[in-house]
């Protein structure tokens, strides 16, 4: 390959001081015909970039999950991917956030995995297992690639849930243009078709018309994903054993009846405006999805001007959702909100609400007794303070959900790995779940739980370690709002 690869992990500092975390020896070295200074230009193309102002573009450009494809909050925009200290034309110091891909400008690349990657063979299994949960994938039996995510091209995971969640709107119409040579003229006359093909007078008309129809550049679009994918190792793994994706499969192959392999970047350049449906609102999504892994030679490998590509997902986004998944699944009585649907916060005299506020989970009891929780994508066991910023983030607004909920407990659900172990406070850990009760001063009877599992390591029997984790997870959450309600 010939090109720099530099391997970090998310929510790390490092740097030449830094003995658990040094500076990876591509900041440092030169590797085959390229030079440091590849690495230096890669890293200066993002350093203290925010999201918002390396958002994607016509070209490609760098995805982020899920703020480039879906409605975002301004702080979410304003994350950035990698923050560095440079001095004389080296890099001294690194920190990365919550974001976990990959990108590169086609001389060097930069690889980010989740905290909880494999230090024995490179792969990050968590990362692969949550993404399986969150988009619906069948990786049941899935073998990854030597710890590139590049190789595993992360679009293809998203696909099928966008799918699913596009067609739950309906099939995609789009008024197309048909032409005819019948004798039932219901549109405009093609004078010139009509005379090339019926003089002799025969009774026909020749005449075009404008009609609703199912095989259009969108549903071709989807199309020439799908047989895509199918040309890929593990494509039809990822399209297969979920009987809802491959039923929305079937329905786009026979709808687009008009499918032609040679037609692909005829229907990529008609899809290169993005759709404003008001109805279809899904589709744009996916579309932009479709696009970009048909897109897949500059998306994963760079463009031939060096401009910086990539894809890059947000942590803590995906792990609220593989929560989410784990709740439902468990019948656990938690609902999971999003933007969509948002409580009001004050009231007025004349009885108008104001202010949204979104609670990751609720659980409203039939007794009255709610319990509210918020997901973290930080070891919070190995503190027992922050600073005001952090700790307004992490524990004001449970107390403030506490508050407008009317209730006395709060969960914070965060994971961990055995490294973070070591540097536990005041915690107490059983079947590798991690659990820390804090009474709020001065008020005996309110309580917040941290509540986090150990993530398991390697790739020996991973699966099953995972599901077991998974059902203690619940098991405890289960236990401590059994124990809350018979406090009252």
């Amino acid at each position: 390959m010939g090109k720099n690869v530099i391997r970090l992990v998310d929510n790390s500092w490092y740097s030449e001081s830094n003995a658990n975390f040094p500076l990876p020896e591509g900041f440092l070295t030169s590797h085959g015909k390229y030079t440091p200074s590849d690495v230096l230009n890669l890293v200066n193309s993002v350093n203290g970039y925010t999201i918002e102002e390396l958002s994607d573009n016509e070209d490609g450009g760098i995805l982020v999950w899920p703020q480039s494809f879906e409605k975002s909050h301004d702080k979410l925009l304003k994350k950035t991917i990698l923050e560095c200290k440079i001095e004389e034309k080296k890099v001294k110091s690194l920190s990365t956030n919550n974001l976990v891909g990959y990108i590169g400008d086609g001389k060097a690349q930069i690889e980010i995995n989740s905290r909880f990657c494999s230090n024995t063979d490179g792969n990050d299994y968590f990362l692969y297992h949550m993404l399986a949960k969150v988009f619906h994938a069948n990786i049941v039996n899935m073998e990854v690639g030597e710890g590139s995510l590049k190789e595993l091209n992360l679009l293809i995971f998203m696909f099928p849930r966008l799918l699913k969640e596009a067609l739950i709107q309906g099939v995609y119409k789009l008024y197309t243009k048909k032409e005819y040579n019948d004798s039932n003229l219901r549109g405009t006359v093609s004078i010139n078709r009509h005379i090339r093909n019926n003089e002799p007078a025969n009774g026909k008309i020749a005449y075009s018309t404008r009609e609703f129809c199912y095989d259009n550049s969108m549903t071709q679009l989807i199309r020439h994903t799908i047989e895509y994918i199918y040309t890929l190792p593990l494509g039809r793994t990822l399209l297969k054993g979920d009987k809802s994706i491959e039923e929305c499969v079937r329905l786009i192959t026979q709808l687009t009846s008009s499918y032609e392999k040679a037609n692909r970047r005829k229907v990529m350049a008609e899809n290169k405006k993005l759709v404003n449906h008001p109805y279809y609102t899904k589709y744009k999504v996916l579309q932009k999805i479709c696009l970009a892994i048909l897109k897949k030679e500059r998306i994963s490998h760079g463009s031939q001007n060096n401009n910086v590509h990539g894809l890059l997902i947000d942590m803590s986004w995906l792990w609220e959702e593989y929560i989410a998944t784990i709740l439902q699944d468990n019948l656990t009585g938690f609902k999971h909100y999003t933007d969509n649907e948002s409580f009001k916060l004050f009231e007025k005299e004349n009885d108008k609400r104001f202010q949204s506020v979104i609670p990751d989970y609720l659980c409203e009891c039939e007794n009255g007794y709610n319990i509210v929780a918020d997901a973290k994508y930080i070891p919070l066991h190995k503190y027992d303070h922050l600073n005001a910023d952090r700790a307004s983030a992490v524990y004001y607004k449970t107390i403030m959900y506490m508050y407008r909920f009317h209730t006395n407990l709060g969960l914070l659900l965060h994971p961990c790995n055995k490294k973070d172990v070591e540097e536990i406070i005041d915690s107490n850990i059983e079947n590798d779940i991690i659990t820390c009760d804090y009474k709020i001063a001065n008020d005996k009877d309110c309580h917040i739980y941290e509540i986090g599992f150990i993530v398991p390591e390697g790739n020996d029997s991973f699966k099953e370690k995972i599901e077991k984790m998974e059902m203690c997870f619940v098991e405890k959450i289960t236990e401590i709002k059994s124990i809350y309600h018979k406090s009252f």
